[in-house]
């Protein structure tokens, strides 16, 4: 058994989702996609030999980095990687706009499903590109594709790239095979290249399974490259690692010709690194399901305690990942005041739905990877800010 009740007070450890307003120290950080919990131990043992030699030259990744990722995604998807896919930078974003700067030109068009990951579209912006969203509809609790406007906007705006944020970030879907190998299909058809960001596929609930794009088709090979970090799973955000695959010859080539001036085989971090060995290797694994499982309760808790104080707000539930998308339309809170509202009145930090685009108008997003007191406490400063309780 893990510990998960119990954290370190990361009000005081320059967390960014903790960090308090000047001259207070009462406010509960529930915004920024980060863990509070203590990581897997083979996390701190592998760190500790790396500390212990207190020798950080430029380091080349060791073979055994390569057979675990592998062996991973064998274990784990029954999907065969091979090692010339495998490549490594130390950002997620950070790869996201070097995949824009190598795959797009200045003024192309990029699609992604709406709400959005901000930073995405920033990186979009960045490289001189055009968003181009293809809202989601929400039905009865639960965002779905739109792949007809999907498809629409492919003929008329012809993007280079299609960015799939799969499970979805802020919504928590998981995507199925179906819908996956939809939209391969259509992309495929107009020759459209997929970034399919998979940085929260490690968190799943209810008996659904993420889908490495790369496992969806041959066709998906051809035209896909996958994005993927244990980081937000095993909580190291702060050992930034990101991995890449690119099955296809000719894409691999033009990452490797536009990444060759950053030298980013020799910006290698050695903690990282045996992090993620000792992750993918199957050293964390027990963790990795016992944290599933109290996110999951965390998740129905919550969801519960909402509906049972008959709070006027509805979360919807999430099918990956940590982090709630919760409707407030019915509040009347100004949208643009969601942020600002929560944080004044009830004393939690949080984001605002607008930060995600047009289509989070009237939404907020709140990060349930607390311990279950403080996700309690949530829900009571909730309560005294919308029925004039008194607050704890």
């Amino acid at each position: 058994m893990y510990i998960f009740n119990n954290t370190l007070d990361h009000r005081y450890n320059n967390s960014y989702r903790w960090e308090q307003p000047e001259g207070r120290d009462d406010i509960l950080g529930m915004g920024t996609a980060d863990l509070d919990y203590f990581c897997a131990p083979c996390i701190r043992d592998a760190t500790k030999i790396v500390s212990d030699e207190n020798t950080f030259n430029y380091r080349k990744k060791p073979a055994k980095y390569y057979e675990a990722i592998i062996s991973w995604f064998k274990r784990r998807h029954n999907m065969r990687v091979d090692r010339k896919w495998i490549r490594e930078l130390p950002s997620t974003i950070g790869s996201i706009r070097l995949a824009l700067g190598a795959y797009c030109r200045l003024g192309d068009y990029v699609l992604m499903q709406s709400p959005y990951f901000t930073p995405i579209e920033m990186a979009i912006k960045g490289a001189g590109c055009h968003l181009l969203r293809n809202p989601m509809n929400l039905i009865n609790g639960r965002y779905e594709l739109d792949l007809e406007d999907f498809e629409e906007k492919i003929k008329k705006y012809r993007p280079a790239m299609f960015i799939l944020v799969s499970p979805q970030n802020p919504t928590g879907r998981v995507f199925s095979l179906d819908e996956l190998k939809r939209m391969v299909d259509i992309c495929y058809k107009y020759r459209v290249m997929i970034l399919s960001d998979e940085v929260h596929f490690l968190i799943t609930y209810d008996g659904l399974k993420h889908i490495p794009i790369l496992d969806v088709s041959d066709k998906a090979k051809e035209i896909c490259i996958q994005l993927f970090s244990f980081s937000k799973g095993f909580n190291m955000m702060s050992l930034p690692h990101a991995m890449i695959l690119i099955a296809d010859d000719g894409l691999r080539k033009r990452w490797d010709d536009y990444l060759l001036p950053y030298d980013f085989h020799y910006a290698s971090n050695s903690f990282s690194i045996a992090a993620v060995t000792a992750i993918a290797s199957g050293k964390g694994d027990e963790w990795l399901v016992e944290a599933n499982d109290y996110l999951k309760r965390n998740r129905d808790l919550f969801i519960d305690l909402i509906d049972k104080k008959q709070i006027p707000i509805i979360p919807l539930k999430p099918e990956a990942g940590f982090l709630f998308w919760i409707d407030c339309r019915k509040t009347g809170i100004a949208p643009e005041q969601l942020g600002k509202f929560f944080l004044e009145k009830a004393r939690i930090s949080l984001n605002n739905g607008l930060d995600h685009g047009e289509e989070g108008r009237g939404f907020i997003r709140l990060n349930f990877g607390v311990t279950e007191e403080v996700l309690r406490e949530s829900v009571k400063r909730m309560e005294a800010m919308f029925f004039n309780k008194e607050g704890h």
